[in-house]
Order: C-alpha cells, then sequence, then structure tokens
C-alpha cells in the first residue's frame, strides 16, 4: 500500500472511530424519562421514591443527569387514574414505574411496548399482568407484595394479640382489584378463626365518617384495613378516628404504624422500591422486561405502636409479643 493511500485509511478509521465515541457519548448522556403513576397521593410516595431514587445512585444513576422522574398522582380519587395513565403514556417515557395493580393495569392497557416496572403488586399472574413469576412475557416485570396471601396472617395475628375479640370490621376498596383480593382472603379464613367479619366500603374520602359510624352502630370490636388509592391517602384520618375509638386495628405496611395506628403486618414497602432500581438498570440497559423473573418480597415486619397501646390500656399476650419485629414507642 502506498503511503498517500496509507494515510488515507488511517485518516478514514479515526473519523469512523470518531463518529462511534460520538454516538456512544450522546446515547450515555441521554436523559431517560421515568414516568410514575400512583392512585395515592404525593405524601404517601414521598418515603418510596426515597428508596427508589437512593437505589438508583447506589447504581449510579443520577436523577437530573441520567435521568428524571415524572410522577402524577390520583390523590385517591380512582376515577381520575384512566386519564392520568392515558396522558402518562403520551408523553413517551422510557419506563413506566407504578406502584400497584390498578395502576400496572391501567397502564399495561395503554401500552404493550413500554416497559413497566411494578413494584408493590399483589397478584401479577392473577390479575393477568404476567404468564408467570420466573418469566412474565409481556411488557411488565418487577416486585410483589403477596398481600393478598397476607391478609389471613394479618387476622390471624390480630385474634392473637385480642383472643376475645369476635367482630371485626374490614375496610376495603371495592373499586380496586388488591383490596378486593384481600377482602377475599380474609372472608375465606374468617369462620376457621371464629371471627365474624363486617365489610364496609370506602370508594372515597366522604365515605370515612359514615363508615365509623356504621361501624360504631353495629359494635365493631376491631379493625382490618386493606391497601387502596383512597385508603392510603387517607391514611392519617383513618388512623387517627380508629385511635379514638380505642379499638384494636390490624393495618398492611409500615406506614400505618408510624402514622398512630396499632400494629401492622407485612412485607417492607420501601425495601421493594430501593429494589425496584435494579429491574429499571437492566431495563434501560436492554434487557427485556419479559424475560426478568418477578420477585417476592424478602423482608417481613410486624410492628406495634406501643404509644397508642399505652392510650388505649392494651396488653398484649407474651405469644404474641416474641413475633413483633420493631416497636413504635
Amino acid at each position: 500500500m502506498s503511503q498517500a493511500r496509507r494515510r488515507q485509511f488511517l485518516i478514514a478509521t479515526i473519523s469512523l472511530a470518531t463518529l462511534d465515541l460520538s454516538a456512544h457519548a450522546q446515547t450515555k448522556l441521554r436523559v431517560r424519562q421515568i414516568g410514575y403513576l400512583s392512585q395515592a397521593s404525593a405524601e404517601v410516595n414521598v418515603s418510596r421514591l426515597a428508596a427508589f431514587r437512593a437505589g438508583m445512585t447506589d447504581l449510579r444513576w443520577i436523577e437530573g443527569r441520567d435521568y428524571s422522574l415524572d410522577a402524577r398522582y390520583a390523590n385517591g380519587v380512582m376515577h381520575a387514574l384512566p386519564g392520568l395513565a392515558a396522558a402518562l403514556v403520551a408523553a413517551g417515557p422510557d419506563l413506566l414505574l407504578v406502584p400497584s395493580d390498578e395502576d400496572v393495569r391501567l397502564l399495561a392497557q395503554s401500552t404493550k411496548t413500554i416497559p413497566i416496572v411494578f413494584v408493590i403488586a399483589q397478584d401479577p399472574i392473577g390479575n393477568g399482568l404476567a404468564a408467570s413469576l420466573s418469566r412474565p412475557r409481556g411488557n411488565a416485570t418487577g416486585l410483589t407484595t403477596i398481600s393478598t396471601e397476607l391478609s389471613s396472617k394479618r387476622l390471624q395475628l390480630l385474634k392473637e394479640a385480642f383472643p376475645r375479640v369476635s367482630h371485626i370490621v374490614l375496610l376495603f376498596e371495592p373499586d380496586n382489584v388488591g383490596s378486593v383480593s384481600q377482602a377475599k382472603e380474609i372472608g375465606a379464613v374468617a369462620s376457621r378463626l371464629k371471627v365474624r367479619i363486617t365489610p364496609i366500603e370506602l370508594r372515597q374520602p366522604s365515605d370515612i365518617e359514615p363508615a365509623f359510624k356504621q361501624a360504631s352502630a353495629i359494635g365493631a370490636q376491631a379493625f382490618i384495613v386493606t391497601t387502596g388509592g383512597t385508603i392510603a391517602s387517607q391514611r392519617q384520618a383513618i388512623a387517627d378516628r380508629i385511635i379514638r375509638l380505642k379499638t384494636p386495628a390490624m393495618f398492611a405496611n409500615s406506614q400505618w404504624a408510624e402514622a398512630g395506628g396499632l400494629m401492622s403486618y407485612g412485607p417492607s414497602f420501601t425495601d421493594n422500591f430501593h429494589r425496584a432500581a435494579a429491574y429499571v438498570d437492566k431495563i434501560l440497559k436492554g434487557a427485556k422486561p419479559g424475560e426478568i423473573p418477578i420477585e417476592q418480597p424478602t423482608k417481613f415486619e410486624l410492628i406495634v405502636n406501643m404509644k397508642t397501646a399505652r392510650l388505649s390500656h392494651y396488653a398484649f399476650p407474651e405469644s404474641f409479643l416474641t413475633q413483633v419485629n420493631r416497636v413504635i414507642e
């Protein structure tokens, strides 16, 4: 090869390498758009998204530099969810991060191409979101809370803590698939535990006061509260109302006990959100969501708020206290 042709070859090679590096740099520097939809309020999601952001930081994703988060909230107004879901999909994010079943269901109906990572879904297979835990297929994967299965355990723990309780009011959302699943599971085991369950619906915040008036009128001895967007958004109001009644109650996650609720049992939601960052990392690097296995929670907590217990003069059996993982004073 002549010197002139060798020089031309080197120049062409360097030019191609420069173009390739430039393209790689542009891809790396592009800010990925992550859409987030929750039926609950921004306040409910503060600790959850903080845990997700911490997980992303651990994986060297910096918000503002590498990704942005477009969060939209229904504030417990269920009929607002479809419009929010449609608008979020229309914005064309690179990935959708979603808490629970109802949110995922709406987004899965709206898009079959945008990857979806769910974080606290209760029954992704039963609700048609995944073919199996090991291989979800489709465009959605993530983490479950197995809350439906845990519902019977919550009722059992409530009965262990208060053996004389025989009539329990169940607060649930009839328009929320996860809440309804929990209610069915609780109803299925009630007779075995020798308790009578009275379900009371909460469709919107204005239903709260009538619900408690009904519970008082029928002589409720305790409450068990399912998860749901409206219920989560009204957490403090519901917890305060139960505390004033000085009636035992069991809730589904730690945020209730931290808000003054007597006790809660369930997976750590913040732990799931932290772990969700690994799913987002894999998908944004090219993995297909349908081929990433769905994971179940690894951290469960039975929490008791002793301050609330003392206010109501509750004394727990020693057999129950030995199961408690955390005490809030």
